[in-house]
């Protein structure tokens, strides 16, 4: 192996431990995901966000689920209000879509 192939390898392991980090951190499937980020970018676009997850917990509820349970692996993907949420934990960006 070369030390172009090398570095390669370890360039390609690096990017999947992170991928799979990022999935491993997300309290919910891709499809839920999916389903928070669009109810959110649909509300933040109607009223905006007033920099907290209002929308997020309101979704959360709708869902039968408990926003506290959620609330840390978003916020450790880089969620901590509503608008935040849409920009930063979109479910390609997470499952590496």
């Amino acid at each position: 192996m070369t030390e172009k192939e090398r570095r390669k390898d370890m360039r390609d392991a690096y990017r999947r431990a992170e991928r799979q980090r990022r999935i491993d951190l997300c309290p919910l499937t891709e499809a839920r995901l999916r389903s928070l980020v669009d109810h959110i970018d649909t509300k933040v676009l109607d009223v905006g966000c007033d920099h907290s997850t209002r929308h997020a917990v309101s979704w959360a509820e709708s869902e039968g689920l408990e926003w506290t349970d959620l609330a840390g692996g978003i916020e450790e993907l880089g969620g901590y209000c509503d608008c935040e949420i849409v920009m930063n934990v979109h479910p390609d960006d997470v499952f590496g879509r």
